[in-house]
């Protein structure tokens, strides 16, 4: 599990340096025709580069809020989560890390697919014990009906690695302009894979499971709304655990404030995670909504994107456990694709 952890903040450290350095290199001084190009916010930013110009924090900042963009970025999310419900006889802690590479590759003229890996490491407050009966799956517990309670010690954190997840989105590379706002409308359709790869069973799901993906959404020079819903079935894998059937639909409501800061690219809003278990018995659905606010800073001239939020779900499963709060911190670096 330690050689895991330290592949992956080294693949990550190598490829921010790399990029780092790269910006340092970059010569500052611009054409004239940059400060045209730097205006417009929804324009695909290699055309930007292409035109030996930069492109502005504003205008990477809409990109990130652009969930089928045209970008290289290793976003990092950590949710400190607390659980709730029975049998807990109080609140529990969930720590999770999320690392997800996002790059796109190009299908001929008009399509981009959009690949995002998600490296889950996780810490439950689960007895590794508790075996088959507990898995973690996206943002949703998985359990039996009645958890058994012979361990000793049956809430003793288990840490490690989680279910890898892959989403493939194939979305148009022209967004639908909205002349009377001023913004543009975006979708793409796609599949999902979650894989077992977790390191303990409380960790995962112990299913291969594949399902439906897809987004619609609209970016305003203020306003930024979308939806992006991912399904599992399962498909194969361990015949003693559940099967999945669960929906995870995450929404995102920004608002960019006119007048801040437009270098720091300051927005508000949330981000959280809808969860329908199909397959539990009684309670099915968790809903949280929440509230945070982030900003754009540069690392040399290296672009990293901060949000941070709080979220508290409505709507949560009172007989089983299930999230209450969560606290989330984004930290995203943006990578340009020119240096591939």
């Amino acid at each position: 599990m330690k050689k895991r952890w330290m592949t992956a903040v080294a693949v990550v450290v190598v490829a921010l340096v790399g990029t780092w350095a790269y910006a340092q290199e970059t010569p500052s001084k611009k054409p004239e025709h940059c400060a045209a190009l730097e205006q417009d916010l929804f324009i695909d930013l290699k055309v930007v580069v292409k035109a030996g110009c930069t492109p502005s924090p504003a205008q990477i900042s809409k990109l990130l809020d652009n969930p089928v963009g045209n970008f290289v970025a290793i976003p990092f999310q950590y949710d400190y989560i607390t659980v709730k419900g029975p049998p807990l006889s109080d609140s529990k802690a969930v720590h999770r890390l999320q690392i997800t590479p996002t790059f796109p590759i190009s299908l001929g003229s008009d399509w981009n697919l959009i690949n995002r890996v998600v490296f889950p490491f996780l810490s439950v407050p689960f007895n590794k014990g508790f075996g088959d009966c507990i898995g973690m799956a996206a943002s949703e517990i998985l359990s039996c009906p009645g958890l058994p309670g012979a361990l000793q010690d049956p809430y003793d954190p288990t840490r490690g690695f989680g279910d890898m997840v892959y989403v493939g989105v194939a979305a148009p590379k022209e967004t639908i302009k909205i002349r009377s706002t001023g913004g543009v409308f975006l979708w793409g359709v796609g599949a999902t894979a979650m894989f077992p790869t977790a390191s303990e069973d409380v960790l995962g799901t112990g299913k291969y499971n594949l399902g439906p993906t897809g987004v619609v959404g609209y970016l305003g020079r203020e306003w930024t709304g979308a939806i992006f819903p991912q399904h599992w079935w399962s498909v194969g894998g361990d015949s003693n655990r559940a099967n999945v059937n669960l929906t995870n639909v995450q929404y995102f409501i920004f608002y960019a404030p006119p007048g801040w800061d437009p270098d720091a690219a300051w927005r508000i809003g949330m981000s959280p995670n809808i969860t329908i278990n199909w397959a539990a018995k009684g309670d099915k659905v968790t809903l949280p909504i929440g509230l945070g606010a982030g900003r754009m800073f540069e690392i040399g001239k290296l672009p990293v994107n901060v949000h941070g939020e709080v979220e508290y779900s409505v709507i949560h499963p009172d007989d089983k456990p299930g999230s209450r709060w969560d606290v989330r911190l984004y930290i995203t670096a943006v990578i340009p694709t020119f240096i591939f």
